[in-house]
């Protein structure tokens, strides 16, 4: 399985953020080899005032 660097990651976002702006980074490896080593990040449905989190955010799922 994968092991992230840090086991909870949390972000305060400054009120009117710039679009695309980064907010957080996130890291993990995996310690199988080849195609099995390779990652993929989502983020995980949510909401937040009664707004989706991914109609404010997205993840770069190569890189998270």
């Amino acid at each position: 399985a994968p092991v992230f660097a840090e086991a909870r990651y949390c972000a305060r976002l400054p009120e009117n953020n710039a679009a695309g702006a980064l907010v957080l980074r996130v890291r993990a490896w995996d310690a199988d080899w080849g195609q099995n080593e390779r990652l993929r990040y989502r983020l995980g449905e949510g909401w937040v005032r009664g707004a989706t989190l991914s109609s404010s955010l997205s993840v770069q799922a190569e890189t998270g």
